[in-house]
C-alpha cells in the first residue's frame, strides 16, 4: 500500500507541532536560569520574565489552532450526538465551524490592527518590538482558519 502524501496544511502543523515543542522547552530552561541566577547568584536576569511570558503567549495561540487541527479541544456535543448520522448532523457541525470562522476573521481584522498600533513600542527588559507579542493571536485566528478549512473540506468529501 502506497503511504499518502501529506498535504500542505498537515506538513505546516507538524511543522507547528515542531515550534511549539522548541517553545515549551526554550520556556522550561528560561525559568531554570531565572531560578538559578536570582536565588543561587543572586543576580536576576532582567529579561527573563519579558522572554517566558512572549514565549508562552505565543504558544498558547498557536497551540490552540493546532489542537483544533487534530481535534482535540474539549466540546459540547450532546446535541450532534442525538440527531443521526448524515445531513443534519454535518450541518450542525458546519454551523459551529462557521461560527468559528467569524470569530477567527474578527480576530485577524482586530489583532493586527493592535499589531500596527503597538509594533513601534520596545518592550521594557528586551527592548524589541511590542507588536511582536500581540502577533501571536492574528496568526493564530490565521492557523485556526485553516484548521476549521480542513474540517470544512472533509465535512464536503463525507469524512468523519
Amino acid at each position: 500500500m502506497a503511504k499518502e502524501d501529506k498535504s500542505l496544511v498537515e506538513k505546516l502543523f507538524t511543522g507547528l507541532d515542531l515550534f511549539l515543542i522548541f517553545g515549551v522547552v526554550a520556556t522550561f530552561i528560561e525559568v531554570l536560569l531565572e531560578v538559578a541566577f536570582r536565588y543561587i547568584l543572586n543576580r536576576p536576569l532582567v529579561w527573563g520574565g519579558e522572554m517566558s511570558q512572549t514565549i508562552l503567549v505565543w504558544i498558547t495561540f498557536i497551540g490552540a489552532a493546532s489542537v483544533l487541527y487534530r481535534g482535540g479541544h474539549i466540546a459540547i456535543d450532546f446535541l450532534p450526538e442525538l440527531v443521526p448520522p448524515g445531513r443534519l448532523r454535518n450541518a450542525l457541525r458546519l454551523s459551529g465551524n462557521l461560527a468559528i470562522l467569524a470569530f477567527a476573521a474578527i480576530g485577524i481584522w482586530a489583532g493586527w490592527k493592535v499589531v500596527g498600533r503597538t509594533w513601534a513600542m520596545r518592550t521594557t527588559a528586551m527592548q524589541i518590538p511590542s507588536g511582536i507579542l500581540y502577533l501571536a493571536f492574528p496568526l493564530g485566528c490565521l492557523l485556526t482558519i485553516a484548521a476549521v478549512w480542513k474540517d470544512i473540506r472533509d465535512i464536503f468529501r463525507g469524512r468523519g
